[in-house]
């Protein structure tokens, strides 16, 4: 049985200031830095089979100080990288209901009907995330793996394992610096721990985007 351990990246300024970060690569900010510490010493006890990270700063940062702990690499694998939000990348809520609120209605009310002007659709950030979830679990089959990515990947992989509507995704929580966590048994597959934040006590890590 393979274990996965999604780890969401911690705070960057954007996400202090409520603007949606997909593809831009946003640097972590100083809490940001203070949750990775907490998640290196969280997953300290944990032998790694393998360490995967999404190509962003926020995620890669995150994934070597976890490797370097355990005297591991890190594989950077795009298929972690966040949603494609097209114009909507480093707006705030109320920039995007000013200019798209039309857009913005249908989006809240499905995700999966709209593609966001100059984005990507949620349909192919689950595909590419379970294309890298399907081959990650054939490679370790009884090993545990750890994959730092974000938010809207890291839901896609939660939706697909248990069957959840893809427009649903985002009713889980998944905080920043959280660890989910999946034990892999094919059709099989469960949940064991969504959204562990426990190490992150005293540190703001809560995020609604």
């Amino acid at each position: 049985m393979s274990k996965l351990l999604l780890v969401r990246h911690g705070r960057t300024a954007w996400h202090a200031e409520g603007r949606y970060a997909g593809t831009a690569d946003v640097p972590l900010d100083d809490v940001g830095k203070q949750q990775v510490a907490r998640v290196v010493e969280r997953l300290s006890p944990v032998e790694f089979a393998a360490i995967f990270t999404s190509p962003l700063s926020r995620c890669h940062e995150l994934a070597l100080a976890v490797a370097e702990e355990h005297g591991q690499g890190a594989i950077t694998d795009k298929r972690l990288g966040e949603i494609d939000l097209g114009r909507w990348d480093g707006e705030t809520f109320k920039d995007i209901l000013a200019k798209d609120g039309d857009i913005l209605k249908r989006w809240t009310e499905d995700p999966t009907s709209i593609t966001v002007p100059g984005g990507e659709s949620l349909l192919s950030v689950q595909d590419r995330a379970m294309a890298w979830f399907a081959e990650a679990t054939a490679a370790h089959p009884d090993g545990i793996i750890m994959a730092s990515s974000h938010g809207g990947p890291i839901r896609a992989i939660i939706s697909a394992v248990l069957g959840l509507p893809l427009g649903h995704l985002f009713r889980l929580t998944v905080d920043l610096a959280s660890v989910t966590t999946i034990n892999y048994k094919g059709m099989f597959s469960n949940l064991e721990e969504l959204n562990d934040r426990c190490h992150l006590d005293g540190l703001d890590a809560s995020s609604w985007l």
